[in-house]
């Protein structure tokens, strides 16, 4: 596998497992670089790690549109809608709690909050939940006809699994 290309490249395309194991792993490290610090004093550095993971995550975003037949330009939106659906989040909540702010903006507040919400979980179920497109695209190979085209090479030692759920579960050829 080719980790600087699924990193660092916008070419191609990423399935859902990958896609997902890369945003776990920049979730964590924008927990430790928040809650922890552990650059200490050195902003560089910290801003550094920042950016870099700002690039891995509108690279592997955009792969994953592609793999949706989606252009990776949408990557651009997806950036964007968080961060602004979280300074929603925080003037909704500070509303909630007693900040003093007008009524008409108040309903402004709450309904760009609601409506962000919309699209943030249609980009969850998009990014996440939705399969790729079967087969070639614009964007390049099914990334998981390579593996369901692998034949399957019985292992030498037995683990123990029944054969059943070494198989592809589907009903039974009677010949």
């Amino acid at each position: 596998m080719d980790y600087a290309r699924l990193l660092f490249g916008f070419n191609g395309r990423t399935n859902r497992a990958k896609y997902l194991a890369v945003q776990l792993a920049l979730l964590t490290c924008w927990l430790v670089l928040w809650l922890k610090s552990p650059f200490g004093q050195w902003e560089v550095l910290q801003a550094g790690a920042v950016i870099a993971m700002l690039w891995i995550n509108a690279a592997t975003t955009a792969k994953r549109l592609h793999d949706r037949n989606r252009s990776g330009w949408w990557a651009i939106a997806v950036l964007i809608i968080n961060p602004l659906s979280y300074v929603y989040y925080a003037l909704f909540f500070g509303l909630y709690f007693g900040v003093d702010v007008s009524a008409a903006r108040e309903m402004l507040v709450v309904m760009g909050a609601v409506a962000l919400s919309v699209l943030q979980t249609w980009m969850v179920i998009e990014l996440f939940f939705l399969i790729g497109t079967d087969g070639r695209n614009r964007f390049g190979a099914d990334p998981t006809r390579t593996l369901l085209q692998a034949p399957l090479v019985p292992h030498p030692q037995s683990f123990g699994v029944p054969d059943f759920l070494l198989h592809r579960a589907g009903p039974v050829a009677r010949g």
